[in-house]
């Protein structure tokens, strides 16, 4: 959306090589020109402005919603040729920018004196105040949404324009980006990304392993820390960008390079193998999404099902709680387009601030508040709805439900009484559902992974979400750059834990998945081997890169390394043993 202003920033930077740590967003080594781009926040007048002036005033900014809501209308053209996810990705932005409660309320800040400009700032200020406080990771990402609709706004009412071009073959490097400017930037064949602030769930994130962008992000300062035009690598496998490197680290990144660009050109023939290791153990590989649309390139790149399907992305989508034939007809669209193989739709992950209502009042630390779980049960209306429309979705036995943030075995009975409940009113009905519809749980806190031996005797699967369970064992939160170099999934503590609940689900026979960001790590395929998880679920784009890895290793030898790691007593510890592999 042309939200950054392409300013040349060139600042005292440490001279020689030297070695920026942030956290990796999309595999892959890009090796080029620096582009750096800061964000041009001049000063907003707050003097109130002539009764005379209010005309002109609203006129500019309805031309600048004008404007940016063709950007976004073009953007959604230009994704169909680029990318699958990034038109959902864009029709997110086109709500806030069509958002009638915003447009009225900045217009009716202009009518009562305030100029176009502030009456922005001010009405998105407060949109993103309540997201950049909340606990919520989601949350928190959707903040930055608000900025940079916010800052493009205040672009084009100033005239200022960012020049796409002039980043050609280079690598960018800036303070965020949004999805809009991600896409005119492949354009003109950008290598990389390398960003200030983002969660690895962002947006901007998500559509650079869909491009199969390598991008890096959580680097403080990075638009000072590196001049303009410097040459720097972007490991977006390891999250570090190296700036002005030294001949030797350049020769080696080259020859990763030239090895990455073969192995790409041997993915494809992937497609329709088998995941087995050498020595002949079978994993399989399922795909997370968020749309009906995902389906198809899931199933393209060879996923064997959908082990997630994050459904609160159907409550963003329509901005509330849709009724039970709406979500049945969304929950069978992407059931058919699976069908045969297997999908796994979790319940609503809401709560916090993401939907407010039914939340009795404001949470301090909506993160360990009503969330996930607990507030499906708070609402049993809400989670009934969306049990029924999954069993209606489910008549031709390809469905499972998954519950989120399960910590305490009173949630887990409840839910699955409300699911018999709900067995039992369709049966009334005479509709067509699979009785026997597996039901599983997350794994995302400690709790739930030290009660996992309980648990597995009352689910059909368990799925560990790798993310939220390192950042509630870490107390550390993932977006939060002050404590990037803290979070790590591959914490030996985390590591741990998930080994706790292998073990549970084989003494139980419940298949254990992986469905977080650790499941498509590319240091963490043997471990994952050698833990015995049976599943790996992982974005579309990850599936045959994650498929080589396991056809290349044997689970005898990654079982061993398990071992090893499950020694380690410290973060730096597990990752040498991860890099020594074998030796």
């Amino acid at each position: 959306m042309g939200g950054a202003v392409g300013n040349m920033v060139r600042t005292a930077a440490p001279s020689g090589q030297h070695i920026l740590k942030g956290i990796p967003a999309s595999p892959g080594v890009a090796i080029g020109k620096a582009y750096v781009l800061s964000v041009e926040s001049p000063s907003i007048t707050h003097e109130r402005i002539e009764p005379s002036a209010i005309v002109d005033e609203v006129a500019q900014f309805r031309r600048a919603i004008e404007t940016v809501t063709g950007e976004l209308i073009h953007a959604v053209e230009l994704a169909r040729t680029e990318s699958s996810t990034v038109s959902t990705i864009i029709e997110s932005f086109q709500l806030i920018v069509a958002d009638p409660t915003i447009i009225n309320n900045i217009v009716r800040r202009i009518e009562q004196g305030t100029s176009a400009e502030a009456a922005v700032v001010n009405e998105f200020d407060i949109h993103k105040a309540l997201l950049y406080n909340a606990k919520d990771i989601y949350l928190r990402e959707r903040a930055l949404d608000f900025e940079q609709v916010k800052e493009r706004l205040l672009s084009v009412m100033r005239n200022n324009e960012l020049w796409h071009a002039a980043a050609y073959d280079s690598i960018l490097v800036a303070g965020s980006i949004t999805p809009h400017d991600m896409l005119l930037f492949k354009q003109t064949r950008t290598l990389g990304y390398v960003t200030e602030v983002g969660g690895i769930n962002s947006h901007a994130c998500i559509l650079a392993r869909d491009l199969g962008v390598p991008a890096v992000i959580g680097i403080r300062n990075a638009t000072g820390e590196v001049p303009m035009g410097a040459t720097i690598i972007v490991d977006g496998f390891s999250g570090v960008v190296v700036v002005e490197p030294d001949a030797e680290t350049l020769a080696q990144y080259h020859e990763k390079l030239v090895r990455a660009e073969e192995y790409k050109t041997r993915l494809g023939s992937l497609i329709g193998m088998p995941t087995v290791t050498q020595d002949g153990h079978a994993v399989r590989l399922v795909a997370n999404i968020d749309t009906p649309e995902q389906v198809d390139v899931a199933v393209m790149q060879g996923s064997e099902g959908v082990g997630l399907v994050r459904t609160e992305y159907l409550l963003i989508q329509r901005g509330r709680y849709p009724s039970v034939d709406e979500q049945t007809e969304w929950y069978r669209d992407i059931a058919h387009r699976a069908f045969p193989l297997p999908v796994t739709f979790r319940a609503f992950d809401v709560g916090s601030d993401k939907f407010r209502e039914g939340i009795p009042h404001h949470e301090d630390n909506p993160a360990l508040g009503l969330r996930g779980i607990r507030f499906l049960l708070y609402r049993p209306d809400i989670f009934r709805c969306q049990v029924c429309a999954v069993l209606r979705a489910s008549a031709h036995k390809n469905v499972r439900l998954m519950l989120p943030m399960i910590s305490v075995m009173e949630e887990l009975e409840q839910a699955r009484y409300i699911i018999e409940e709900c067995k039992h009113t369709l049966a009334l009905d005479g509709v067509d559902f699979d009785p026997r519809m597996p039901v599983g749980m997350m794994i995302e806190t400690p709790a739930a992974a030290m009660m996992a031996d309980s648990f597995a005797k009352h689910v059909d699967f368990m799925s560990i979400g790798t993310n939220d369970l390192a950042q509630y064992a870490l107390a550390t939160d993932r977006t939060n750059e002050l404590v990037a170099d803290i979070f790590d999934a591959l914490h030996p503590a985390v590591i741990r834990m998930i080994a706790m609940v292998v073990d549970a689900g084989r003494r139980h026979n419940t298949t254990v998945s992986i469905c977080g960001e650790l499941a498509g790590h590319a240091a963490a395929t043997e471990l994952l081997l050698g833990l015995g998880i049976h599943e790996l679920s992982v974005s579309p784009a990850l599936t045959l890169q994650l498929k080589h890895r396991i056809r290349e290793a044997t689970l005898s030898d990654s079982v061993e390394l398990t071992a090893r790691v499950l020694r380690a007593t410290s973060t730096p510890e597990v990752y040498a043993l991860l890099a020594g592999g074998r030796s």
